[in-house]
């Protein structure tokens, strides 16, 4: 198929085009900077001269109507992700048009599918145990489960006309070749470097961007009609996590009890230092998911998909031998991937 993918210089959407690519698909990539995709293509080992790239912007109309002309299917990754309150205002008025511009340019170009990667913040406060995708549209105060909310009520308002627009919702995002450092690596850096904290009530839900970019390639299907599908991956509390770690890497990861009130004062102070360029990776939005996680149900997309989401394991295992490999993780925080 002819596919439009956006957002392809992030981390999810340049796993989802070199996934695309690998299949076959003829891919074509609107990006506001053409000159980051063949660095980062080469780095993911994907040939950028099989790729078409065209210059614009989601908030530019006429430029995504151009980059929509002749795509039998779009994937629309891009948004402003972000927990800097700096950035709020930007999210609010990025995400919401982008969304609106590309989803809509796509349905009057009659690309079928549509899928549009939605996030569980969208989703967030979470009101069933577990999740599933049909989960009522909620977004709390922050910038970004706000705008990713609007977005999907937009999503959900196509589907309900009979739109094929087909919607992803994954939770924390993690895995290997993540280079463009998204939002998560600072936290999968301090994991090994400064350790975790144990605190009664924390869990969290990761998913490997691999498994995320495979469940988008197997919606490419015409004919499906409207989807939501739920990428939650693996639950985990505190304990559980340092153990993924352990297991994962051989190193001993370092833990320090926390009370409840230290996470949240850590939290508060990072929205503070964030407006002065300080990233100390906790945020009281980060605070807010971690103590009201839920897991996911994702049986209804490995059947719809055929994709298995892989153990929290491997994927830890497999992010740390990229991070080591990388430069991002010292010899003596690699346990036994320095030895591979």
């Amino acid at each position: 198929m002819k596919v439009l993918v956006t957002g392809a210089t992030g981390y999810l959407g340049s796993l989802v085009t070199r996934h695309l690519a690998s299949d076959g698909h003829d891919v074509r990539l609107l990006v506001r900077t053409p000159a980051k995709v063949e660095p980062l293509m080469d780095k993911l080992a994907v040939d950028a001269a099989v790729l078409e790239v065209v210059k614009g912007d989601i908030t530019d109309a006429s430029s995504v109507n151009a980059a929509v002309q002749g795509c039998e299917a779009v994937v629309h990754c891009a948004a402003i992700v972000a927990t800097d309150p700096a950035q709020a205002k930007a999210m609010d008025e990025t995400n919401l048009a982008g969304a609106e511009n590309v989803l809509g340019a796509a349905v009057a170009a009659g690309c079928d599918p549509i899928v549009h990667i939605s996030s569980a913040a969208a989703l967030f406060p979470f009101q069933t145990d577990p999740v599933t995708a049909e989960h009522p549209v909620m977004g709390n105060d922050e910038a970004y489960g706000r705008s990713k909310a609007a977005c999907e009520r937009y999503a959900r308002s196509l589907q309900d006309e009979g739109r094929p627009v087909v919607t992803v919702y994954p939770s924390s995002i993690v895995g290997p070749d993540d280079w463009t450092e998204s939002i998560n690596l600072s936290s999968a850096i301090m994991w090994f470097e400064k350790g975790f904290p144990i605190v009664k009530g924390l869990s969290g839900n990761y998913v490997d961007v691999r498994d995320v970019a495979a469940v988008v390639s197997a919606c490419l299907q015409p004919g499906q009609g409207p989807k939501r599908l739920l990428a939650f991956g693996a639950n985990v509390n505190a304990r559980e996590h340092v153990a993924a770690l352990t297991e994962a890497t051989g190193a001993k990861i370092k833990t320090f009890p926390a009370p409840r009130w230290f996470m949240w004062t850590w939290g508060r102070l990072g929205d503070v230092t964030r407006r002065f360029g300080k990233d100390i990776v906790l945020t009281s939005d980060g605070y807010d998911y971690l103590f009201n996680c839920r897991p996911g149900d994702d049986s209804a997309t490995e059947t719809a998909t055929g994709v298995t989401f892989r153990p929290v394991v491997e994927t830890f295992r497999d992010m740390a031998r990229w991070m080591y490999e990388s430069g991002r993780l010292k010899d003596e925080k690699a346990g036994t991937l320095a030895d591979d």
